[in-house]
This record gives structure tokens, C-alpha cells and sequence, in this order.
């Protein structure tokens, strides 16, 4: 279900971002699968005025227009049959991106058509998410201001839709209304400054036009509601735009002004309506009753279904008019002749309407909604809104009302006791509280004793039966995470999130498991001297009261000491070869004595690296063996490079290393340890090492699925560039200036030789770099990888005063 975050603050003056309504409604039971924007595009049209308006010299189908769009006059190539001069139309300048009904996003570019030049895109309906015609360009009144914002002149905003995933027992949240109810509740326990404001409709007043219906209900088992009003003089037509904005938010087609207002307080009450065209209905009478066996029925989709005897039909005289509850007829469908209408809002049985909907295959907004239970008592409100809606909206006179029902529907009521709400939640909330929360949820407190307080339940929570099911109701606005553990729970319930600091552990793990590393762990108490090498500023080592030994005196600073007395300890028994690897904490004691507590990966490596097999030759493990670990680990996390950079550093216990940051944040580092480092621990072999800020690390990567994409089958181009560049210069640093420029055609960037030497001159060195080039839907020119490659290279050049070695571009 779709639910519409400007849609909310109609009701709801909300202050609070769509994140924090998300996560709000996601507590409180109303679980958010989704979020998206919708008219996002329309803070960036404007309006313009077509100056001229002529053929283009070199295609049939196309024409060069000059637009007037306020700042200056813009050449628009158009390919709409209905452009013509002196029209007022909507605009996208380029730079911009343009989101249309599908919810597909492009950026509009300055291009050459056909040899000519198309500074814009003149936009239709569904181009720019605001309708679903696409028969040609939208054209606007000649009243507009040319070069101002539609958005203004439509009075359209941008929006976040919610997509909630709602469970079968809250139907109270079938509508906006529904919704901002919990929002209210949970809000004002936290905060006073809350209005929740539902629209008024005192306002309604039936019997102003003598236009009336007559009703005869033969199936009152299935149908004990049934309230309808007829409306007069009505002028059916497109629906204002902000009722149409509306609906093509949640994803429904505007239809025509009757049609989408019923639709409009369908997704605003949670009530279903339908509209009747008063003309069409044979002597002015309607006839609930079950249909024939076999009666034939044409739908609103125009598909003829052949009732059975269990389905409940709204009917005139001489036809079936309506599916209850499913769909309506096209026989009495309302449209542009129409200027009389009947509208219906009914109570139908569940089990009846489920039943129907299933035997025919249609699942309509109004079955999904009947078939597990709307609100009763909300079928008159629902009515009145709508009709009060369509005077305004239509022009409409409001006739006779008719109403059936069979038994005054009861209000359930609950004795709920304190003592075990207590005893459920295992916390003791205030009484008063439980009672504030209950009245917010508009639950009527008829007694309130010492310990037992009766309950009467809204009508629009038909879940709500059992005391269970009140402090259900009273935990989700309370909020669960303000119910401490219990201390009486025997046992931990196991939690499973999506994308755990624990999850990405167990992926590092494989992964460096599969590249035959093992897996250590290290006591996290060590000997005060092993800070000796690794001190740190801000940071001063936890010491402990009472150490058991003096090799146990302080929690460690680091993870270098454990690792290196497990290298030295298997180095000692001839076990040369080693790739060794610790997850685990550091400590430290702040200036301000605030303890801190930092999660680390610390990988150590030494000795030769053995191939799979007898024909692989062996090498010894070096500085590039390690980084390419580290390489790895940051390639399967979802960091992006662009916001990732290193830098060479030289510490106490390293010789040669690179830190890593991301967003100038420090996440690792890797490197040798230095000799003098080493001989503290009496090791007299290159020991090389990655130290990894986990905190940092889980703070930027999520570890994603893997998304896959298929294989490119059109033919990639290469292109060398053989660079003369500044010894300071970084290979990663050009890099990421070239993929700063978000070229799509740039599949990858390879260094291919490195020279330093004679004909060069002492301060500068070469580079041979290969770029690949591939086009996912079609081969790929000359020309496109040649423009592709002096852009390229003029960035170099203007930016790194990075020259050609020899030769010309």
C-alpha cells in the first residue's frame, strides 16, 4: 500500500523528515518496505513560449522550434505532431533530469539531431510524471508566465511515498486517516505540540435538489450497511491537478473528477465508494440481491463474467449494475455525457465479497479492503466527504439520501486489568500513561477501578478483541525499545539483521579463509610494554588494579602484539609460512577519562606464497601481495572509490605503508613492520600487516547483495596513453580524477608499465596507461572513444600538468 508524505501532513502537522516518519511508522507496526520520490523533476520545469515553429531540413517527422523560456530563447528539436507557434508549454533545460510516469529518470543534454542543435526537451504529460497521455506535448494556458516554475502554476510538489506492508489485522490503516492515527499516538506521548486534524463535513447537507432513488435490499445477510446519496447538475471532467497529483503519487490514473474523488477518499478514509450514473438506472430503483446462476455481467474492464447464485449484485430492474464490493458495471459507468450520479458506501460481509473476488480473479482496491473488514460506522463519513468534495469539485446539487441497516453494529468492549499488562510487558509503565496512550488511539475509558479498566474499542480496530490485543497496542506506541530485557529470561533471542557488523565479519572471513589465511585469537589483557612502539596521544592505556601477572597489566592498544607473539611462537617451530588473521577490540582511556573501545581486523603475513598446484611457482610474500588483500576486502565491501584515497606513511613500527581513508576518515592501513619493531618480539623475518578500523569500516559499507549484470556482447576498443608525470604523482590519484568524470563509455583504467630512467628527466617519471572503452547496446565508433580520450587527457594536462611523452593526441 502506498501512503503519501504531503498527503499526511494534510492532517498531521508533521515537522518531522520522511526518514524519521519511515522508521516511526516501522515501529509501530506499520512496516515501510520502501521508499520513493515522485515529481522530483518539477522544481526544474518551467514554462515557455513557442516563438516558431518549422520543419527540420533533414527529418520528416521532426521540428525546430525557437522557445521563449524567460532567461533566454532555447533551439528545441520536437518530434509531437501537435507543437505549433504561440503555445505555452512545459520545458526541461538542460543539466537536468527528468522523472517521468514510470518512475525512469534521464538527464537532459544539449544534443545535435539530424545535424542540428536541441537545447531542451518540450515535455508531455507522462514525461514529466504528472498524467499517462502520451499523444504529445502538454500544452498550458495562455495565461502562464513564461519562464516561471510549473510547479507553481500546477502547484505540484515533490514527495516521498511509503510503501507499507500491511499485515491483515490492521485494516484501521487503509487510508492516510489510518495512518496518521498512529503517527498522532505515538507522537503526542512524546511531545504536545500535535494536531490531528480530519476534515469536516458539517457542512453536508442532503435534500438541497428533490433528485432521489428508491432501494430494496433482498440480501441483508451479506449487506447490513447501505447509505447512498443521489447528486445533481454535476459536470463531469478532468479533476483539478492537485487531485490528480495526488492520486498518480500512490500510483493511480486520474480518470475523470467523480471517479477520482470516490478514489481520492477511498485512500483517504479507508472506505470504498462507487458512482452510479443516475440516468442509467432503469425506474430509478436499486436492488441489492444475489445474482441469478449463470446471470451474465459486463464490468468496468468491459470483460463479460458469468455470475453464480453466492455473488451479490447491485442491480436496477433489469440488470446487474455492480459487483458488490468488486467492481462496478460499465452499463452505469459515469462519464463526460454524465450530469447525474447515485454514490454508494456500503458495510458488505467479508467472507461474501472474498469469496466473489477470488471466483473471478479481480482484486480491486475495494475487494482488498472489504474482504478483511473496513470500519462500520465509517461508511456515513466516508459518503458525506465525498459528496461535499463533488459539489465543490463538480458543481454538483446534493438530492435525497438513502440509507439501510439491518442491526445497530456494537462497539467491543475489553476488561483490561493493569496488573496484567504489567505482568505481560515484564516492566511496570505508569497507569497513567497506559491510559493517555489508550485515549490517543481513541480507545473511551467507560471505568476506570483500581486495577481492571473497561474498555470500549474504536470501530475502525476490529482486530482489537483481547485484553492480549490492548497491550499489544499499548507496547508498539510505548515503544518496544523503551521495554528493558527482562532479568527472568532464561535465554537470547537470536537476531537476524539484514546487514550486521556480524555479517560483514563472517564475509571477511570467507574471504580470507578462501585465500588461505587462519584465523587467531589473543587475550585482550598484554604487558604494559608493548605500548612502547604504538603510542597514542589521545589515547592512554587501560590499566588493571590487580593484574594477575605483568604480562596481563593493561587491556591492549593495539592487535600487533598478540598477532606477533603467535608469529614468533610458530616461527620457532619451523612454521615459516603464515597468514594469520584476528578480529577483536582495542582500548583506550580518554583525556576527559571517557573509556573508548574500537573493533579491529588485524592481518599479518610471512614466508613464501605456494601456488595451487606443482606448476605454480613460489614467491616470497611482498608489500604488493598484502595490499592486494586489502584490495580485496575494500572491493567486496561498498565502498566507492571515489571517496577513497591513500597516503604513504612511515610509523615506529612500520618501515613502509599506506593508509587508507574514506571521506578523509582513516579506515586502514598496511604495510612492513620495521626491523627495530620486530626485534622487540625477537623476529627476524618481513612481517607484513594490515590493520583495519572496523568501527569506520561498518560505518560506511553495508556489504550489499551482489548485484549481477550480463555480459557485454558488443566489442570493447582500447586506447594506451604513454603519460610524463611528476615523481609526487600517484597512479590512485589519476585514477580517481579520471573517474571523477563519470565517463559511461570508461569500462577500466589499467598501469601497464612504469619507467624511470635515461631521456627523462630526474623529477619526473612514465606512465603507460590502458583505457577500455565499451558501449552495453551498441559498437562503438572511432570518433566517440577519440572525444572520450582528449577529454581525458585535457583533464590531465589542466589539472596535473601531466604531459604526452612523445607525440600527439
Amino acid at each position: 500500500m502506498k501512503i503519501s508524505y504531503n498527503w499526511l501532513k494534510q492532517y498531521l502537522n508533521l515537522s518531522i523528515n520522511p526518514e524519521e516518519v519511515a522508521d516511526i511508522l516501522t515501529s509501530t507496526g506499520l512496516e515501510v518496505e520502501g521508499v520513493s520520490q515522485i515529481f522530483s523533476s518539477f522544481d526544474h520545469l518551467v514554462v515557455g513560449k513557442v516563438l516558431e515553429c518549422f520543419n527540420h531540413p533533414d527529418a520528416d517527422r521532426l521540428k525546430i522550434t525557437k522557445v521563449d523560456v524567460g532567461s533566454s530563447i532555447k533551439q528545441i528539436i520536437c518530434g509531437a505532431k501537435n507543437v505549433k507557434k504561440g503555445q505555452y508549454v512545459v520545458v526541461v533545460l538542460p543539466g537536468n533530469t527528468l522523472t517521468n510516469i514510470k518512475g525512469d529518470s534521464f538527464k537532459i543534454k544539449k544534443t545535435k539531431i539530424r545535424g542540428e542543435w536541441s537545447e531542451g526537451m518540450i515535455c508531455g504529460e507522462d514525461e514529466i510524471g504528472l498524467g499517462y497521455n502520451h499523444e504529445g506535448i502538454m500544452e498550458l494556458p495562455n495565461d502562464c508566465e513564461v519562464g516561471n516554475l510549473v510547479s507553481n502554476y500546477f502547484q505540484v510538489k515533490g514527495d516521498q511515498v511509503f510503501e507499507i506492508g500491511l499485515t491483515p489485522n490492521r485494516t484501521d490503516a487503509f487510508g492516510h486517516i489510518g495512518v496518521c492515527r498512529d503517527l498522532y499516538a505515538y507522537l503526542i506521548h512524546r511531545s504536545n505540540k500535535l494536531n490531528l486534524s480530519i476534515p469536516d463535513i458539517t457542512a453536508y447537507q442532503a435534500g438541497e435538489s428533490s433528485l432521489s432513488i428508491n432501494l430494496d435490499n433482498k440480501s441483508a445477510d451479506v449487506c447490513e450497511q447501505y447509505y447512498g446519496v443521489c447528486i445533481d447538475n454535476v459536470t463531469v471532467q478532468s479533476s483539478p491537478m492537485w487531485l490528480q497529483s495526488k492520486l498518480i503519487s500512490i500510483g493511480l490514473k486520474p480518470i475523470n473528477n467523480i471517479v477520482d474523488i470516490t478514489n481520492y477518499v477511498l485512500h483517504e478514509t479507508g472506505s470504498p465508494l462507487h458512482a452510479y450514473d443516475y440516468a442509467k438506472i432503469t425506474s430509478s430503483n436499486l436492488i441489492i440481491r444475489k445474482a441469478k446462476q449463470n446471470e451474465l455481467f459486463v464490468a468496468l474492464d468491459s470483460k463479460e463474467l458469468s455470475l453464480s447464485d453466492d455473488n451479490l449484485v447491485i442491480c436496477d430492474s433489469e440488470k446487474p449494475l455492480c459487483l458488490a464490493g468488486v467492481i462496478g458495471g460499465n452499463e452505469c459507468s459515469v462519464n463526460n455525457t454524465t450530469q447525474r450520479i447515485f454514490l454508494e458506501s456500503a458495510f458488505f460481509n467479508a467472507a461474501s465479497i472474498r469469496k466473489t473476488s477470488k471466483q473471478h480473479g479481480i482484486l480491486s482496491d475495494s475487494s482488498y479492503r472489504f474482504e478483511r473488514g473496513v470500519d462500520f460506522s465509517n461508511c456515513l463519513y466516508a459518503l458525506h466527504r465525498a459528496a461535499l468534495l463533488i459539489k465543490e469539485i463538480c458543481g454538483g446539487i446534493i438530492g435525497q439520501e438513502v440509507s439501510f441497516s439491518t442491526t445497530q453494529l456494537q462497539h467491543n468492549e475489553i476488561d483490561f486489568s493493569y496488573k496484567y499488562c504489567v505482568n505481560v510487558l515484564g516492566h511496570k509503565v505508569d497507569k497513567q500513561t497506559i491510559l493517555s496512550i489508550l485515549k490517543s488511539l481513541d480507545f473511551d475509558i467507560l471505568a476506570n477501578d483500581n486495577d481492571i479498566i473497561k474498555l470500549k474499542v474504536p470501530s475502525f480496530r476490529v482486530d482489537v478483541k483481547r485484553p492480549i490485543d490492548v497491550v499489544e497496542e499499548i507496547s508498539r506506541i510505548y515503544g518496544y525499545d523503551n521495554l528493558p530485557e527482562s532479568k527472568h529470561i532464561n535465554f537470547q533471542p537470536f537476531v537476524n539483521s539484514s546487514f550486521s557488523n556480524n555479517d560483514i565479519q563472517i564475509q571477511i572471513s570467507n574471504l580470507l579463509v578462501s585465500n588461505g589465511f587462519f584465523e587467531i585469537q589473543n587475550n585482550s589483557l598484554v604487558a604494559e610494554k608493548t605500548t612502547r612502539f604504538t603510542t597514542n596521544n589521545l589515547l592512554n592505556p587501560v590499566k588493571l588494579l590487580n593484574p594477575l601477572s605483568n604480562d596481563l597489566a593493561i587491556m591492549r592498544t593495539n592487535m600487533f602484539s598478540g598477532v606477533l607473539n603467535v608469529v614468533h611462537y610458530n616461527l620457532n617451530r619451523q612454521n615459516h609460512n603464515l597468514k594469520l588473521f584476528e578480529f577483536g577490540k582495542v582500548y583506550g582511556v580518554c583525556k576527559d577519562n571517557q573509556y573508548h573501545e574500537k573493533e579491529h581486523l588485524t592481518i599479518c603475513v610471512t614466508g613464501v606464497f605456494k601456488g595451487g598446484n606443482w606448476h605454480d611457482k613460489a614467491r616470497k610474500i611482498d608489500f604488493f601481495f598484502i595490499k592486494g588483500i586489502l584490495d580485496q576486502i575494500i572491493k567486496k565491501s561498498s565502498l566507492s572509490n571515489s571517496h577513497l584515497s591513500m597516503i604513504e606513511q612511515v610509523t615506529d613500527y612500520s618501515s613502509l605503508g599506506l593508509s587508507y581513508l574514506y571521506q578523509d576518515e582513516k579506515i586502514a592501513e598496511c604495510g612492513i613492520f620495521s626491523d627495530k619493531f620486530l626485534k622487540f618480539y625477537d623476529i627476524k623475518k618481513d612481517v607484513y600487516f594490515i590493520d583495519i578500523y572496523m568501527d569506520s569500516f561498518f560505518k560506511f559499507d553495508n556489504f550489499p547483495k551482489i548485484r549481477y549484470n550480463p555480459v557485454l556482447k558488443f566489442p570493447s576498443i582500447r586506447r594506451d596513453l604513454s603519460l610524463l608525470i611528476d615523481q609526487s604523482i600517484s597512479f590512485e590519484e589519476i585514477k580517481n580524477l579520471i573517474n571523477s568524470l563519470n565517463i559511461d563509455l570508461l569500462k577500466n583504467i589499467d598501469l601497464f608499465d612504469v619507467y624511470i630512467g635515461d631521456n627523462i628527466e630526474k623529477d619526473k617519471k612514465s606512465y603507460s596507461l590502458s583505457f577500455l572503452f565499451q558501449h552495453k547496446e551498441r559498437t562503438l565508433t572511432d570518433d566517440e572513444v577519440d572525444k572520450e580520450m582528449k577529454l581525458i587527457y585535457k583533464t590531465l594536462n589542466t589539472k596535473l600538468d601531466i604531459s604526452l611523452r612523445e607525440g600527439e593526441l
